[in-house]
C-alpha cells in the first residue's frame, strides 16, 4: 500500500510538472503572438511618421496662413511619434530579443514626440537655441550599396539626428527615406560623423540638426544641411 502510495504520488508531481511546462509554453507562445502583433503595429506607426514627412506644410494648402499650416503639421506629426512611442513601451514589456535596440528607439520616438515643448523642460535644443551652434569637423560620405548601384538608384535621404552634449551622434531618424539600402548607408555614416558641441549657457548640450545624404552616379556626395528644414 505504501508503495502504492509513493508512486501515485510519483506520477502526480510528473503530471504537475507537465502541466507546469504546458502552462509555460501557451505563455511564452502567446507573448510571441503579442509581441508579433505589437510589431506590426509600431510598423504601422511608423509608416504614420514617414507618410507626414512626405506630406510636409509646403504640401499643404490649408489652413491659409503658412505659419498655421506648420504648427498643425508639427503638432500632428509629435502626436505621431507619441503613438509610437507608447508601442514601443508595450513591446518592451514583453522582453523582445533585441531588447537594446528597442530601448534606443523608445528614447528617439519619445524625444520626437515633443518638439515644441519650452526649452526648460528639454535636454535637447534647436539650433537658434544656442548660444554657440555645434560645428561638424568630419562628415564622412556615406558608401553606395552594391544593391542600390545595380538598381541603378539615386536621391536624396535626409536625417534628423541629436549632436549630443558628450560628442556622439544619437536619435538618428530618416525624415526622407530611400531604397534599396541608402537610408542605412547615410544613417552608418552619419554616426560616424565628428563635431564640436554646441553651448548653450556656458556649458555642452546637445543639439538638433538635419543633414541630406545624395546619392547619384552610383556615389554619396558630402552631406549638407538643407536649406529648407520644417521641423525644428
Amino acid at each position: 500500500m505504501r508503495n502504492a502510495k509513493i508512486i501515485s504520488l510519483s506520477l502526480l508531481v510528473v503530471l504537475l510538472i507537465g502541466l507546469a511546462g504546458s502552462l509555460n509554453v501557451t505563455a511564452a507562445t502567446t507573448q510571441q503572438a503579442d509581441l508579433k502583433t505589437l510589431e506590426a503595429k509600431f510598423q504601422k506607426d511608423y509608416q504614420a511618421i514617414e507618410y507626414l514627412f512626405a506630406h510636409g506644410p509646403a504640401k499643404k494648402v490649408f489652413p491659409p496662413d503658412p505659419r498655421r499650416r506648420l504648427a498643425l503639421w508639427q503638432d500632428e506629426l509629435a502626436a505621431s511619434f507619441a503613438v509610437a512611442g507608447a508601442t514601443v513601451d508595450e513591446i518592451l514589456k514583453l522582453h523582445p530579443a533585441d531588447e537594446a535596440g528597442w530601448r534606443e528607439l523608445r528614447e528617439t520616438m519619445w524625444l520626437y514626440a515633443q518638439p515644441n515643448s519650452p526649452p526648460e523642460k528639454r535636454t535637447v535644443f534647436g539650433a537658434s537655441e544656442m548660444q554657440k551652434r555645434a560645428r561638424l569637423l568630419d562628415a564622412p560620405v556615406a558608401a553606395y550599396p552594391d544593391a542600390a548601384r545595380a538598381a541603378k538608384a539615386k536621391g536624396e535621404v535626409r536625417l534628423e539626428m541629436v549632436l549630443a552634449a558628450d560628442g556622439t551622434v544619437r536619435n538618428i531618424f530618416p525624415m526622407k527615406p530611400l531604397e534599396p539600402g541608402l537610408t542605412e548607408a547615410a544613417i552608418e555614416a552619419a554616426r560616424r560623423i565628428k563635431f564640436t558641441p554646441a553651448i548653450r549657457n556656458g556649458q555642452p548640450a546637445s543639439q538638433f540638426a538635419v543633414l541630406s545624404y545624395e546619392f547619384k552616379n552610383g556615389r554619396g556626395l558630402p552631406p549638407y544641411t538643407p536649406e529648407h528644414v520644417f521641423y525644428f
